[in-house]
């Protein structure tokens, strides 16, 4: 009985001492819960968008702006008077400072090509080759690509001798064309691939009045 005595003041003890430390850690819990928060704010300075500069080619430059302009194309067709014989002509208007290859220009670059459509109502005579009215620019030797260059710039026209069958009336005849090559200028190019023009009869002429016996201008009166 005197050792249970002595037990029971010191087991009191110990437990005093455990509930005061177990109070004393909720309340420090409750403390950091209810202490606010402290919110860090970092300052930015606001910069604005820059996008990279890529130089692109500007309308108001003629250098790349004048190939990207429609080109003029057109065809026609003349008889001698008096006969089935004459001339198909094909005409490029170039714009200021463009050109084409000549129709022998070497490799590599694109020579211009003209095909004329077959047909039963005509045929082409002679060499049956176009020539052009007028020699091209020539370049032996390009210092930018060391290849011989032929080039055409401003009007150009292109003519073939040709014979009308007579199954056929002049103003009936419909000859169809196609154009391979390219209208450059000194900095860009513009393909040409399979463009049509249509040639119809633009009249007769008399080659007396003329030296090459070609008519090269559509003023020519019709019979």
């Amino acid at each position: 009985m005197r050792f249970q005595s002595l037990i029971s003041p010191i087991a009191f003890a110990l437990t005093a001492v455990v509930l005061l430390y177990c109070q004393s850690i909720n309340g420090e819990s409750d403390s950091v819960a209810a202490r606010p928060l402290k919110t860090t704010v970092t300052s930015y300075k606001a910069v604005p968008l820059t996008t990279q500069e890529t130089s692109f080619p500007q309308a108001g430059k003629k250098a790349t702006d004048e190939p990207l302009k429609p080109f003029r194309l057109s065809s026609r067709f003349h008889l001698k008077k008096g006969t089935d014989e004459g001339y198909l002509i094909v005409k490029f208007e170039l714009p200021k400072e463009s050109y084409i290859y000549s129709l022998t220009q070497p490799n590599p670059f694109p020579k211009t090509k003209i095909t004329v459509v077959p047909s039963s109502y005509f045929s082409l005579t002679g060499k049956k080759a176009f020539a052009p009215d007028k020699l091209p620019k020539i370049i032996e030797r390009d210092p930018d690509f060391g290849a011989r260059l032929e080039k055409h710039f401003g009007v150009v026209q292109f003519v073939v001798p040709m014979k009308m069958n007579k199954t056929i009336t002049a103003k009936e005849l419909e000859i169809k064309i196609d154009i391979d090559g390219q209208v450059c200028d000194e900095t860009t190019c513009l393909p040409i691939s399979r463009k049509r023009t249509t040639a119809r009869f633009a009249g007769f002429f008399d080659p007396s009045d003329k030296k090459s016996g070609i008519p090269l201008k559509t003023t020519l009166k019709k019979k």
